[in-house]
C-alpha cells in the first residue's frame, strides 16, 4: 500500500496523467458490442490512443482486439497473431502503427490521399489535449504499418436495407455513426428528433458523422437529406459527402434557408454492399464564432429509373493543385461521371486536367536527413540523391540476420525492451511525436 502511495506521489510531481478503467474516454463512449471488454484505461488528461484504437476496431470491424501492450508493440503483436495481418500501406479503416518514440502511437484511419492519411486519435500526455482529434500525417510517419483483420475490412451491414424501394435511414438507426465529442440533440425535425454540432472554419473536423449504405439491389437511387427548423442560427455550407464504388461528390446545402424539406444531394450508382456513405463534417469553413449549428437527421434513399451525363467521355479536369479526375463509365450505369481523384506524380501539378512538371518546385519525400528504422528488421536513408535541392528516399535496405534495428542503425541482438505492458510511467523529456500512449497500469 505504501508503494502504491510513493509511486502515485512521483507519478504527480513528473506531472504523468495517470490513467483509470473506465468506458468513456474524451468525450467517446464505448457503446459498441464489444465495447465492454475494452483493457485500455482513459489518462488523467482525458485521452490514449490505445483506448481509442481498441474502440475504432470494436465498432468497425465488429471485433474485440487482444491486449497488445503500449502502441509501439501492437503492430509486432498482430503480425503474430492469425486473425490479423499488418500491410506497408494504409487503407482506409487501418489501425496506423507508429513504433518510434518511448511508447509508441496507433491511430484509426479515416482517409488515404497520396502520401499522406487522415487518422481519428487521441493522445495520453500531461501537456496534450484531451479527446478525439482528426489529425493529417505523411504515411511514412507510422513506420510500423497499418493492422486489418484477415480478409479485410467489411463494415457490419446495418439494419436499413436498401433494396430497389424508398428508404429513410433516421439518425436513431445504426447506420448512422457519430464521431467527435461535440454533441447535442434537440426534439425536433424529422421522427421527432435531431443530433446538431457547432460548424468551425478549421482545416480539419472536430465532430462528423456518417449515414452508411446498406445496398442489397444496386441500381440508380437519389439520395435527399431532410433539414429539420429549429430555432436556432443554422448552417449556410453544409457539405454533404456521398462516397460510392464510382468516386466522391460534395453536395452543399445552405440549410437555414431549408427548413422543413427535403433537398437532393444527387442521383448516384450504387453498387451492392456497405462500404458507401454520406458523410457531414462539422468544418464547414462557418468560423465557430459565428454559433451557427450544423443540423443531422434522416436521408431518404429512393430509385430512380434513369440518370444523366455529368461530363463528356474522356475530358479530365483538375482537382486541385496536384488531383485530376477523368470522365468515364465507372459503375453499372450507361451514363458518364467523373471518376475518383487521382493525383500527379513529385514534382508534378496539375494543368488543365493533365500532370506537367511544378515550376514551382520539387516536394521533400521524407522529414529529415538520416537513417530511420524500418520496423524492426530493415532501415531506409532520407537525404538528396538526386539533382534538386528536396529530400528523398532511398532504397529499404534489410538488417543482416541476427541484428535489429534500433536508433537507426542495425545492431547485434533484439530490439531494446522499452518495458513491461503494465508500464505507466512517461518519459523525461516528451516523445518526439508529443504524446505517449500506455497499456494501463497504475492508481486505478
Amino acid at each position: 500500500m505504501r508503494f502504491l502511495m510513493v509511486f502515485s506521489l512521483i507519478l504527480t510531481i513528473l506531472g504523468v496523467p495517470t490513467a483509470r478503467a473506465v468506458y468513456e474516454c474524451g468525450g467517446v463512449e464505448d457503446t459498441c458490442t464489444c465495447g465492454a471488454y475494452n483493457p485500455y484505461p482513459c489518462c488523467d488528461n482525458d485521452g490514449n490512443c490505445t483506448w481509442y484504437a481498441w474502440h475504432s476496431a470494436c465498432c468497425h470491424w465488429d471485433m474485440a482486439l487482444p491486449g497488445w501492450g503500449n502502441a509501439k508493440t501492437w503492430a509486432q503483436y498482430a503480425a503474430a497473431n492469425a486473425n490479423y495481418e499488418v500491410l506497408p500501406d494504409p487503407v482506409v479503416g487501418a489501425i496506423a502503427c507508429r513504433t518510434l518514440g518511448t511508447y509508441g502511437h496507433v491511430a484509426f484511419v479515416i482517409a488515404v490521399s497520396g502520401a499522406d492519411i487522415t487518422v481519428e486519435e487521441e493522445n495520453c500526455c500531461s501537456t496534450c489535449a484531451g479527446g478525439m482529434r482528426t489529425h493529417t500525417y505523411l504515411a511514412s510517419y507510422f513506420d510500423g504499418g497499418f493492422i486489418v483483420p484477415v480478409g479485410g475490412i467489411v463494415p457490419p451491414a446495418c439494419e436499413v436495407v436498401i433494396d430497389g424501394t424508398p428508404k429513410i435511414i433516421d439518425e436513431r438507426t445504426d447506420c448512422f455513426e457519430r464521431h467527435g465529442q461535440y454533441w447535442w440533440d434537440e426534439s425536433a425535425g424529422h421522427d421527432g428528433h435531431l443530433f446538431y454540432t457547432y460548424t468551425t472554419s478549421d482545416a480539419a473536423a472536430d465532430s462528423w458523422a456518417a449515414w452508411r449504405l446498406n445496398v442489397t439491389v444496386p441500381g440508380n437511387y437519389e439520395i435527399t437529406a431532410f433539414v429539420p427548423s429549429p430555432a436556432l442560427s443554422i448552417a449556410q455550407q453544409a457539405r454533404y459527402r456521398v462516397s460510392t464504388t464510382g468516386g466522391e461528390s460534395t453536395a452543399t446545402v445552405d440549410q437555414s434557408v431549408s427548413g422543413g424539406q427535403w433537398v437532393s444531394l444527387g442521383r448516384f450508382w450504387l453498387a451492392e454492399g456497405t462500404t458507401q456513405y454520406v458523410r457531414l463534417d462539422d468544418n464547414t469553413g462557418e468560423s465557430y464564432d459565428l454559433r451557427r449549428v450544423l443540423l443531422y437527421d434522416a436521408i431518404a434513399v429512393e430509385p430512380v429509373a434513369d440518370c444523366t451525363d455529368e461530363c463528356a467521355d474522356g475530358d479530365a479536369v483538375c482537382e486541385g493543385d496536384t488531383g485530376y479526375k477523368v470522365c468515364g463509365r465507372y459503375d453499372g450505369d450507361d451514363c458518364l461521371k467523373w471518376g475518383t481523384v487521382a493525383f500527379c506524380g513529385p514534382d508534378e501539378s496539375c494543368v488543365e486536367g493533365e500532370c506537367a512538371p511544378d515550376p514551382q518546385g520539387c516536394v521533400d519525400d521524407c522529414l529529415a536527413a538520416g537513417r530511420f528504422c524500418v520496423g524492426q528488421n530493415a532501415t531506409i536513408d532520407c537525404g538528396q540523391f538526386d539533382l534538386d535541392d528536396c529530400l528523398d528516399e532511398g532504397p529499404v535496405t534489410p538488417c543482416e540476420a541476427g541484428f535489429s534495428c534500433f536508433g537507426g542503425e542495425c545492431r547485434e541482438g533484439d530490439v531494446p525492451d522499452a518495458g513491461p505492458d503494465t508500464d505507466t510511467g512517461a518519459p523525461d523529456t516528451s516523445p518526439d511525436d508529443g504524446c505517449s500512449c500506455r497499456a494501463g497500469g497504475g492508481a486505478p
